[in-house]
């Protein structure tokens, strides 16, 4: 289990998953605890409607950690759309923990295609993310992001 912060190019309070439970190059899991300081978290819990930022920041460790591997630091990608989101609860419970995984099905030039999956509870949430890493960002760009 590694620190999922030190594979995406993120700062609190946009942190959306804890821990890499694992990851390869096919696939990414990573765990996220239901917590009241979480952005967006309510009374309730959080909503699931953040499921796709869940799936997205899996799929950002999931990068990382494949540049890693090749000595390179996180890079920025920007999430492109979802198809077929499932949403079967409005809220993840506080204190829960939500496992997320995230599976390459496309990559090519940067433009890719996962197939997403949180397991919470005995329900499965699913969606297909299209995301987009440029090789290069100016420096504006990356300032703005």
């Amino acid at each position: 289990m590694m620190d999922a912060v030190q594979f995406i190019p993120h700062e609190q309070p946009m942190v959306f998953v804890d821990h890499l439970i694992e990851a390869n190059d096919v696939f990414a899991i990573a765990e996220l605890v239901i917590r009241p300081e979480l952005m967006f978290c309510e009374a309730e819990g959080l909503p699931t409607w953040t499921s796709i930022e869940l799936m997205a920041q899996t799929i950002s460790a999931y990068a990382g950690h494949k540049g890693r591997m090749s000595g390179l630091p996180p890079k920025i990608g920007f999430l492109l759309g979802t198809r077929k989101m499932q949403l079967p609860v409005p809220y993840f419970a506080l204190g829960e923990t939500v496992r997320i995984k995230a599976e390459q099905g496309y990559l090519h030039e940067g433009l890719g295609q996962f197939q997403c999956e949180i397991e919470y509870r005995e329900h499965c949430f699913s969606a297909m993310l299209s995301v987009f890493e440029p090789p290069e960002m100016k420096e504006e760009i990356r300032k703005s992001v």
